[in-house]
């Protein structure tokens, strides 16, 4: 596997709405960062916005930071994205929870993994979530809602009730909305699932969790999960159940321990 990233090059953008654990990782992160060169933005969008085109700025899922990624992508700047991991993450639905702090994805250039690249299992075995084989015979359709943040970052506002009708016009098969009341109430992903024909979403991690779990799914393209799963909803009646290890081993590619944070380590893999 060959690429990388130098930290001297890139500049992290801190928001001022991080919770304590997270503003403490992300303020060693920026340590590393400055000690190799870099440089570190806090909580102002417009100094963020006149760093110079030959500085990668890093950022997470703040809404008021969406119209500069669109702005990057129009004119082919190069940009880093952060978010909570695939698996081993610090809030888990089924999938074991991440040790210390959990694990984080970072991406170049798109919100989730856009691509299944070419490396070893090695990182996959070093620590593996359960592989449950899939599941090909079901009746219901799983719709796992956004949050309201994902929702105004994306600019998809209404997407469940859009996403309902247009299934209802494909499908007769019943529908279970699993919204962020059933998550917040510990309700498990996996009791949704039983019996689940696919799960629908649009970026939901859920998605990643379901695949891993042995459910088909359909999402939108920027989900990590389109690589093994289905875009078109016309298709509500053919989901796909692909080989899913090369996928998992650029998950496992994909996504850093608070240690690879803050040692640097994650720039030698992006």
């Amino acid at each position: 596997m060959t690429g990388g990233i130098s930290p001297s090059s890139v500049c992290l953008f801190i928001p001022g709405h991080l919770k304590a654990f997270k503003l403490n990782l992300f303020n060693r992160i920026g340590a590393t960062i400055e000690k190799a060169g870099g440089c570190i933005v806090r909580a102002d969008f417009a100094a963020l916005d006149r760093l110079s085109d030959d500085i990668i700025p890093v950022v997470g899922c703040t809404p008021d930071i969406k119209p500069l990624i669109e702005g990057w992508r129009a004119r082919g700047r190069k940009w880093i994205y952060w978010d909570r991991g695939y698996y081993f993450r610090v809030f888990a639905t089924d999938l074991p929870t991440g040790d210390n702090g959990g694990m984080y994805r970072w991406h170049v250039g798109s919100f989730q993994m856009q691509s299944v690249r070419d490396v070893p299992a090695d990182r996959w075995e070093r620590k593996p979530a359960p592989i449950w084989p899939w599941q090909r015979t079901g009746r219901h359709i799983v719709v796992a809602e956004p949050s309201e943040t994902y929702e105004r970052f994306h600019g998809i506002e209404g997407w469940t009730r859009r996403t309902v009708k247009r299934l209802n016009e494909l499908t007769d098969r019943p529908l279970l909305i699993r919204n962020k009341e059933m998550q917040r109430s510990g309700r498990k992903l996996h009791e949704d699932l039983k019996g689940a024909h696919c799960l629908v979403t649009h970026g939901s991690n859920a998605a990643v969790e379901a695949v891993i779990m042995g459910c088909p799914v359909f999402v939108h393209q920027d989900s990590a999960a389109s690589l093994v799963g289905r875009c078109d909803l016309g298709r509500i009646e053919e989901p796909i159940y692909p080989d899913r290890q090369p996928w998992l081993n650029s998950l496992a590619y994909s996504q850093f321990d608070e240690r690879e944070l803050v040692s640097g380590d994650l720039w030698k893999m992006l």
